[in-house]
C-alpha cells in the first residue's frame, strides 16, 4: 500500500497538488504541470523549479510526454472503478454487506464496521461463474428464439404456397362450374333457336298458301271488276262465268290464321332452379373435407381432399401437399392419420369411406384436445383393420379383438353426439362391426389413418333436390 502510494504520488504536480496536466521537464528533471509552472513564474517573477529552485534557462520547457501518457492511463484506471473514488487506493476488497467491491481504506471506515469481506478475486469468481450460467440460458433463450423466428419464417412461406395452390385450386372449380354454365346456356339457346325455328317455318308454309289463295282471289276481284265495266251485251255474255268464279269456293284454311308463339314461359320459368337441379349431376358433397393441415408428412390427399393414401409407398399417388412445417400444432406426427376440417360437438353424423381393399387402414374420431405429436393415448376412438383382424381402441379399453375375418368395401361411421354413440357398420349389407358407447364432451373430429398405397375415398352422398 505504501508503494502504491509512493506511486501515486510521483504523478501529482508538485505545485497543485493534483494529477499531472500537459506536463513539461524542467532542466533539472522535475516534472510540473505546463500551467502550473507559468503560473510560478508569472507570481516569482523568475525563471526557477518550484522544487529545487533551479534556473530555468528555457521559456518553454519541453513537454513530458511519458509522464503525460502514464497520469491518462491511471486516470482511466482509477476511472474505470479499479482504483476507489475516494481514497484513490485499488479495489482489493469486496464487502459481502453492501455487494461492492472497496479499498482497504474503506474497510476500516464506519460505512463498512462489522462488515464480511472477502478478496475481489473471489468474489469475482463467483460472480463469473453466476454470469456464466446466466449467459447460458440467455444463449438457449437465443437458440430458442432463433428457432422459432425460422419456424415462423418457414410457416410464412408454407403459407404463402397454400396460398397460390388454393388459389389455383379456386380458379379451376370455377372454371368447371363456368364451363358447365356456358354449355347450360348454350343448350337453353339452342332449344330457343329450334324451336323459334320449327315455328317460323309452319308459318312460311301457311304464308306461303295464303300467298297462292290470294293471287288466285286477286285474279278473280280483277275479273269480275273489268266484267262490271264491259258494255252490257258483252256483259250478259260473260255474266254466267263470272257469277261462278265469284261463288266458286275457295279452300280458305281457318286454322291458318292460328299462330302459337314463343313459349317463353317454357324457357324463363325457373330456369335458375332447373340449371340447379342439373348442376347436382356434376357437383357432389361429401361430408367429410379432410384438413391437409393435420396431415401426416407421409400422406399424399387428393385436390378435393377426399381422398389419402400412403404417398412415400407408391410413386403415382394422389396430390402431395406442398413443404408443409412439421412443427404445426395441428399435424398428427406419430400416427399416419389425417383428420377431417370440421369438428363435431352436438347432432348426428355419418360418413362412408371406401377402402378400395386395402389391408391397413383405421377409422374412428378423435378429441380437438387430444395430444397429436406422439403416441395418442386418450381421447381417440377407431376401428382397425390389419391383414384379416379387426380392433376396436378406445380410452377405456385400450385394445379389443373383434369377431370378423374379411375387410369391407365400405364402412359407414356414425357419430350421434347427443346419444353419446359411436358406431360402424358395412352399408351394403347393414352388418354392424362395432358400436362405442361414450358421453362425448370435447368435439370430435373425424380420424382416417392409413399405412397403405390404396387410396381410402371418402364417399360423397347422394344428392335430391325436393320441393315442398
Amino acid at each position: 500500500t505504501q508503494g502504491e502510494n509512493d506511486e501515486e504520488e510521483e504523478l501529482c504536480c508538485p505545485v497543485c497538488q493534483d494529477y499531472f496536466r500537459d506536463p513539461v521537464l524542467l532542466q533539472c528533471s522535475h516534472s510540473v504541470c505546463n500551467a502550473c509552472v507559468q503560473q510560478w513564474w508569472a507570481i516569482k517573477r523568475a525563471r526557477e523549479c518550484p522544487v529545487c529552485r533551479t534556473k530555468c534557462a528555457k521559456a518553454s520547457p519541453p513537454r513530458n510526454l511519458v509522464l503525460k501518457n502514464l497520469c491518462e492511463a491511471f486516470l482511466l484506471e482509477l476511472e474505470s472503478g479499479v482504483y476507489c473514488r475516494l481514497h484513490a487506493e485499488k479495489l482489493k476488497l469486496y464487502c459481502l454487506d453492501h455487494c461492492t467491491p472497496v479499498c482497504v481504506v474503506c474497510r476500516y471506515s464506519t460505512d463498512h464496521q462489522n462488515h464480511k469481506f472477502t478478496p475481489v478475486e473471489e468474489a469475482a469468481a463467483l460472480g463469473r461463474n453466476g454470469l456464466k450460467e446466466t449467459l447460458e440460458a440467455l444463449r438457449g433463450k437465443l437458440k430458442l428464439f432463433n428457432e422459432m423466428k425460422v419456424n415462423l419464417e418457414r410457416t410464412c412461406e408454407v403459407i404463402k404456397t397454400q396460398a397460390v395452390e388454393t388459389e389455383n385450386e379456386i380458379k379451376a372449380q370455377f372454371k368447371l362450374l363456368q364451363a358447365f354454365l356456358r354449355k347450360e346456356e348454350l343448350d337453353r339457346i339452342y332449344e330457343l333457336k329450334k324451336e323459334e325455328e320449327q315455328k317460323i317455318d309452319k308459318l312460311s308454309d301457311k304464308i306461303a298458301v295464303l300467298n297462292t289463295q290470294f293471287c288466285d282471289l286477286e285474279s278473280t276481284i280483277k275479273a269480275i271488276e273489268k266484267g262490271l265495266k264491259d258494255a252490257d251485251a258483252s256483259f250478259l255474255l260473260q255474266v254466267d262465268s263470272l257469277t261462278n268464279a265469284a261463288r266458286r269456293p275457295l279452300p280458305v284454311d281457318t286454322e291458318v290464321i292460328k299462330a302459337p308463339l314463343i313459349d317463353v314461359a317454357r324457357h324463363l320459368g325457373n330456369m335458375s332452379f332447373r340449371v340447379w337441379c342439373n348442376m347436382k349431376e356434376s357437383v357432389s358433397y361429401t361430408p367429410v373435407i379432410l384438413n391437409p393441415n393435420t396431415a401426416h408428412l407421409d400422406l399424399g390427399l387428393s385436390e378435393d381432399l377426399t381422398i389419402v393414401n400412403c404417398a412415400t409407398l407408391v410413386q403415382s399417388c394422389p396430390r402431395q401437399p406442398p413443404v408443409m412445417d412439421p412443427n404445426q400444432p395441428e399435424r398428427m406426427v406419430h400416427h399416419r392419420s389425417v383428420l377431417g376440417s370440421v369438428g363435431f360437438i352436438f347432432g348426428s353424423h355419418t360418413w362412408d369411406i371406401k377402402t378400395g381393399g386395402s389391408l391397413v387402414w383405421a377409422l374412428g374420431v378423435l378429441a380437438q384436445q387430444a395430444h397429436r405429436k406422439g403416441d395418442i393415448q386418450s381421447g381417440l376412438w377407431m376401428v382397425r383393420f390389419c391383414h384379416g383382424k379387426f380392433t376396436a381402441f378406445s380410452p377405456s379399453q385400450p385394445k379389443l379383438v373383434l369377431p370378423l375375418k374379411n375387410t369391407f368395401a365400405r364402412v359407414r361411421v356414425h357419430l350421434d353426439c347427443d346419444k353419446g354413440k359411436l358406431s360402424f357398420s358395412d352399408p351394403d349389407t347393414n352388418v354392424i362391426i362395432h358400436t362405442f358407447t361414450h358421453t362425448f364432451t370435447d368435439k370430435m373430429f373425424p380420424y382416417v389413418n392409413t399405412w397403405s398405397d390404396v387410396p381410402l375415398t371418402i364417399l360423397p352422398k347422394v344428392l335430391s333436390v325436393t320441393v315442398s
